[in-house]
């Protein structure tokens, strides 16, 4: 019965080997990089600035890219942002994104399926104060 068992198990995995090579490529998927947009005053809470996230490989083979905060001493440490819009012709992800505290926090970018992690960047940001965003520019206020 000991063999038996043993060249089941064997059978199985042989039979999982191809499973496996398949798999092979989406486990290199990765998030190539992560940007903020923002103006020469740097990053202020009540204003919108757009992260681009650059993943190699599109969302329908390695999963939906999402941005969160994590680490630095801001209270939303843990907090996920949201989902980025990924745009196939140019292999990028967008996301808009209104700081809610201000000081340094990192900005996380993860591309993954549903328990399945894929791969994960983050930059660490400063966010300097407050602002009124009018549209088209961030005013500082005091």
């Amino acid at each position: 019965m000991n063999v038996r068992t043993r060249r089941f198990g064997f059978a199985v995995m042989l039979g999982a080997v191809p499973a496996m090579m398949t798999a092979a490529p989406n486990a290199t998927a990765a998030v190539t990089g992560i940007s903020v947009e923002q103006s020469a005053e740097g990053l202020r809470t009540g204003c919108s600035y757009t992260v681009t996230v650059g993943v190699d490989a599109p969302v329908s083979e390695a999963g939906e890219v999402t941005i969160g905060i994590s680490g630095g001493s801001v209270p939303g440490n843990g907090k996920q942002l949201g989902v980025a819009v990924y745009h196939p012709e140019n292999g990028t992800a967008t996301f808009d994104w209104t700081p809610e505290y201000t000081g340094r926090q990192n900005l996380v970018a993860q591309q993954f399926k549903p328990g399945q992690y894929t791969s994960a960047q983050y930059i660490v940001v400063e966010v300097g104060g407050r602002g009124l965003d009018t549209g088209s520019s961030c005013l500082p206020l005091p």
